[in-house]
Formats: C-alpha cells, structure tokens, sequence
C-alpha cells in the first residue's frame, strides 16, 4: 500500500513539474504557438537530423553574413549561419518553414503547423520579401569563433575573457558578463569552437522578469537589458 502511495505522489509530482515548466516556459510567451507549442519546433521520434530532435524543414536558402572593417572576429566567421542560430532562422529568415514530423499516431506532416514569419514582423531577420537570399549584414554578427584577444588597440571594445565552467563531466565556455556577470554560453559544432550565436543571448526556453517590459520578457533574452546592460556586459568600453 505504501509503496502504491508513494508511487502515486511520484506520478502527480512528475505531471505538475513538467506542467509548471512548460508553463513557465513556453506556455504564454510568443512562442507559444499552439495547440502544440513543443511540436513546432520539436518532436521525439525522426527528427530532421539537426539537434536538438528538430522538428521543421525549409528550402535552401543563401545568408549573406555581417562583415564590417571594424569586426576584429569577422575573418573566422562561418560562411553560413550554425546551429543553433540556423534553427532559430528556419522561422525567423522570412521563409516558410514546415513540419517533419506531427505528433500522435501515425506520425506524418501536418500543413496546419506549417510556418511563416511575417513580412513586417520585427523577429523577421534577413529577406524581408520572403525569397531564398537573406541578408544579415544589419544585424548582430553570428556563428564566429568569439576570440577577445583579436580585440585591437583602435578599437578597444574590452570584451571579457572566456569562462570555462565544469558541470559533471562536461566542461562548457562562456563570456561572463562584465557588468552583470550573466553567463553568456558559446557553442561548438563540428569543428567550431567557442562559436557565438543567437542563443548566447537569447535563451529561447526561459523567460524573466523585465521591469520596463512588464513580469514576461518577449524577447528571450538572458538578462534584462535596461540601460543596455547585456550590450555593456560585453562591449565594456564602448
């Protein structure tokens, strides 16, 4: 009797914490993209091949990437967007993406999830016209190797040091904010390595407080960025 008790309280805690998280993640954020949000972007069984169990496909599409004289980092940025920022332009590059995989029985595709990020949407990044070419060149650079030591005396932007962090047995790098001390996390994928992307400031899974926003922080970021501080964690002299 016991044990059936205990195995009870297990059950229901384990059903109210993934209910809480998801709550607490997803649920009621702009990517809340119901009646299945987890599904829109991802699915347990046959994924499209990229991590993490990756649920959307999309034509090729060609990415012009950020280049400017003063991007100390620029001459080893990759040709194309990385994952993880390549996941997130499958629905935020202007062009349609669909569903791999549908959830429930017989799994197949379901053109009700299909998605397409509108022309005037502001997470809109690269084609504003919703063709194959997308420009990043005016937007924060991505999928560089983040290297503070290329920083040059002219321009002297400050940018902190890597922070190697141990969890387990996995040891990750981060930038630590300079003036926060948030920990911004860089990513290795292939050959890449300490790679800076979208989520290094954007965590796309949480949400948190932003003061002059309202309790619910649109934008995934992973400090409030009032007064820009994320900008300043990194860029401490600028």
């Amino acid at each position: 009797m016991m044990k059936k008790v205990l195995l009870l309280f297990l059950v229901t805690a384990m059903v109210f914490g993934i209910t809480s998280i998801v709550g607490a993640k997803i649920v009621g954020t702009p990517h809340d993209l119901a009646p299945e949000p987890c599904a829109m972007c991802h699915t347990p069984h046959n994924g499209s091949g990229q991590y993490p169990i990756w649920n959307r496909s999309q034509t090729g599409a060609d990415y012009t990437m950020y280049s400017s004289t003063s991007f100390d980092m620029g001459a080893d940025i990759a040709a194309t967007p990385q994952p993880p920022s390549s996941l997130c332009l499958v629905c935020h590059n202007g062009q349609s993406s669909t569903l791999v995989n549908y959830p429930g029985p017989c799994s197949s595709p379901d053109s009700a999830y299909d998605y397409d990020m509108p022309n005037f949407a502001c997470g809109n990044l690269g084609s504003r016209t919703g063709g194959t070419a997308h420009t990043l060149t005016d937007d924060h650079p991505l999928s560089f190797t983040y290297n503070p030591a290329l920083d040059t005396a002219t321009d002297d932007n400050g940018f902190p040091p890597i922070t190697p962090i141990t969890e387990g047995t996995r040891t990750r790098d981060f930038i630590t904010g300079d003036l926060s001390g948030t920990l911004y996390p860089l990513y290795t994928f292939e050959a890449r390595v300490d790679q800076f992307e979208c989520a290094t400031c954007h965590a796309v899974h949480d949400t948190a407080d932003y003061p002059d926003k309202g309790t619910l922080q649109v934008y995934f970021l992973r400090n409030d960025n009032t007064g820009s501080t994320m900008c300043q964690d990194c860029h401490t002299k600028r």
